[in-house]
C-alpha cells in the first residue's frame, strides 16, 4: 500500500508544479502581447487578440491533451513557452515578410503534428519492421532537393509546393534518423545492425554535403555518434567516427569555397563588415546592446541583423529582452532535456529509450549550434532555434518529435498506472 501512496503523492506534486508553471506561461503571454498591443496608436489589434487566444489555447492544451493521454506536462508546458516566445519577438520585430500571424498557423500546423507524433508512437508495435521503408524514404526525401530543389542562403535543400510553400525535407527527415538508428540499435548488437546504423547516417550526411546544408549535416553526423555510443557502449569505434568526422571537415574546407568563406567569416568578420562578416558583427552588436534586460519589447534595431527572424532571433531575443531572460532560456532548453533523458531511462525497452535519447540530443545540439554561432563561439550553420525561430518546416518537425516524446512519456505512465494497480490488487487480495 505504501507503493501506491508515493506513486499518488507524487503525482499529486508534479501536477500542482505544473499547474503554477501553466499560469505563469499564460501570464507571461498576456502581459507581452499587451505590452505590444498599446505601444503605438492606433492600437494594434492583432496583439489584442493574440493576448487573449494565447493564454487560453495555452490553458485548454494543458488541460486536455494530458487527461487523453497521460503525457509530461512539464515539456508541455516549456515547450508552449518557447513557441509564445516566438511569437512574442516576432511581433515585436517582424515586417510584413514574416507575420506573427504565421507564426501561430506554424505552431498549429504543428500541435497537429505533436497530436501525431504521440498517437504514432503509443500504435507503433512491431517496430522493426518499419525499418528498411524508413530508410528509403528517408533517402528518397532528403535527396529530392538535388533534384527539384531550389537555392536559399547557400544551401540547396529547399522544395516549392505551389507557389507559396516552401518545405525542408531535411528538417522531417531529422525524426526519421533518430527511430531508424534506435530500431537499428535496440535489436540485438550484430556486426550488420551496428553497419547498416552507420552506413544510413553516413548516407544521409553525405547527401546534405552535396546540397551544402552544413548545420544538419553536423546535427545529424552527432546525432548518429551519440545513439551509437549510448547503444554500444564502444568508446573506440565512436572515437574514430568523431575523427572520420573532423577529418571529412577538413577536407571540406579545402574542397569547398563556401566553407572557407564561412570559416573565415568566423574567424574575423570584420575583415569584411559590409559583407560576409555582416550578420555576426549586427548580431553581437544586438547582444551587446541589449545588456543584462534588454531595450525593452519593440526597441532596438534587430531588423538591422539579416534573417532576425530565423537564423539570429537569439541575438534580437538577447537585444529585446536582455542576457537574463535569454539564459533562462537556455535553461528551459536544458530542463527539457534532462526531462527527456529521465523518460529515456524510465523505458522498459531499447528502442523507446533510445528514440527518446535521440529527439533530446537533437533538440539540445540544435539550440548549442544556433546559439553558438549566434555569439560567434563556432562558425554559423544555419540551422534554426528550436520552436522559437520562424519557420514551418522546422516548427513541424520539433513539434512532432516532441509529440513522439511526450508518447513515449505516456506508455511510460501507463505501464506505472498497471503497476500501482496491480500492487494495489495484490495488496488487497493480502
Amino acid at each position: 500500500m505504501s507503493y501506491d501512496k508515493n506513486k499518488t503523492l507524487r503525482a499529486a506534486l508534479v501536477k500542482a508544479d505544473t499547474t503554477l508553471l501553466c499560469y505563469a506561461v499564460m501570464l507571461f503571454q498576456a502581459t507581452a502581447m499587451l505590452l505590444l498591443t498599446f505601444r503605438q496608436q492606433p492600437i494594434d489589434a492583432q496583439a489584442l487578440i493574440l493576448a487573449g487566444a494565447m493564454p487560453a489555447a495555452t490553458f485548454i492544451i494543458l488541460r486536455v491533451l494530458p487527461k487523453v493521454w497521460r503525457v509530461d506536462r512539464v515539456i508541455l508546458t516549456l515547450v508552449l513557452f518557447l513557441c509564445s516566445t516566438g511569437v512574442v519577438t516576432l511581433t515585436a520585430i517582424a515586417r510584413a515578410a514574416v507575420t506573427p500571424l504565421g507564426q501561430v498557423e506554424n505552431i498549429g500546423v504543428g500541435l497537429v503534428g505533436m497530436v501525431g507524433g504521440i498517437v504514432f508512437i503509443r500504435a507503433l508495435k512491431k517496430w522493426s519492421r518499419w525499418k528498411l521503408p524508413f530508410m528509403l524514404l528517408s533517402l528518397g526525401a532528403i535527396a529530392l532537393p538535388l533534384a527539384i530543389g531550389q537555392e536559399k542562403y547557400g544551401a540547396t535543400n529547399w522544395i516549392s509546393i505551389g507557389s507559396s510553400i516552401s518545405v525542408q525535407p531535411s528538417e522531417f527527415v531529422k525524426l526519421a534518423l533518430t527511430m531508424v538508428l534506435a530500431m537499428c540499435l535496440s535489436q540485438r548488437q550484430s556486426p550488420l545492425m551496428k553497419a547498416l546504423a552507420i552506413g544510413f547516417g553516413a548516407a544521409l550526411c553525405g547527401v546534405l554535403l552535396l546540397e551544402r546544408d552544413l548545420g544538419a549535416l553536423l546535427l545529424y553526423f552527432l546525432t548518429t555518434i551519440i545513439l551509437f555510443y549510448i547503444a554500444t557502449s564502444n568508446a573506440p569505434l565512436s572515437l574514430a567516427g568523431l575523427g572520420a568526422g573532423a577529418a571529412g571537415a577538413v577536407g571540406a574546407y579545402f574542397a569547398f569555397d563556401y566553407v572557407k568563406r564561412r570559416v573565415a567569416s568566423w574567424r574575423n568578420p570584420w575583415a569584411d563588415p559590409t559583407d560576409s562578416g555582416y550578420q555576426v558583427i549586427q548580431a553581437l552588436i544586438a547582444i551587446g546592446s541589449g545588456g543584462a534586460f534588454g531595450m525593452g519589447l519593440g526597441l532596438g534595431m534587430p531588423r538591422l541583423i539579416p534573417l532576425y527572424h530565423s537564423d539570429f532571433i537569439f541575438a534580437a531575443i538577447c537585444e529585446q529582452f536582455g542576457l537574463v531572460f535569454a539564459l533562462c532560456l537556455l535553461v528551459v532548453y536544458a530542463i527539457i532535456v534532462l526531462r527527456g533523458i529521465s523518460i529515456a531511462m524510465s523505458c522498459r525497452d531499447s528502442f523507446h529509450a533510445l528514440t527518446a535519447i535521440g529527439i533530446v540530443a537533437m533538440i539540445g545540439l540544435q539550440t548549442l549550434l544556433i546559439v553558438g554561432g549566434n555569439i560567434r563561439l563556432i562558425p554559423l550553420t544555419g540551422v534554426t532555434l528550436p520552436f522559437v525561430a520562424a519557420g514551418g518546416s522546422s516548427m513541424v518537425s520539433c513539434m512532432t518529435s516532441v509529440g513522439v516524446l511526450l508518447g513515449i512519456s505516456s506508455l511510460n505512465a501507463d505501464r506505472d498506472q498497471r503497476d500501482v494497480d496491480r500492487a494495489s490488487w495484490q495488496g488487497g487480495r493480502a
